[in-house]
């Protein structure tokens, strides 16, 4: 291709893989209205149960606010384990 380009939020990040592997260069655009979101420190686990039921507890406490939340699972046996936990509350899902 004569032209390329796309976007995303974390070529930033990685602008120097970009450049010496691919000779691409990484241009950031600011945003057109000022950040509202509130960026919260990560949180590491010891355990996977540890981690999972934190996210219970987090999908619990969203679920009776009412908020939907889409959560993502590194697979198809992840998803239905959590799928499972969440019935077993009786948290409706699909």
């Amino acid at each position: 291709f004569p032209k390329l380009c796309g976007m995303t939020g974390t070529a930033a990040t990685e602008s120097k893989e970009f450049e010496s592997i691919y000779k691409l260069r990484v241009t950031v655009v600011p945003t057109n209205k000022r950040m509202i979101r509130k960026d919260e420190s990560d949180v590491v686990f010891r355990a996977a149960t540890g981690k999972w039921q934190a996210v219970l507890v987090e999908l619990s406490r969203m679920h009776k606010t009412g908020r939907p939340v889409l959560v993502g699972t590194t697979s198809v046996e992840q998803s239905d384990a959590l799928s499972e936990q969440l019935k077993e509350i009786g948290i409706p899902h699909e």
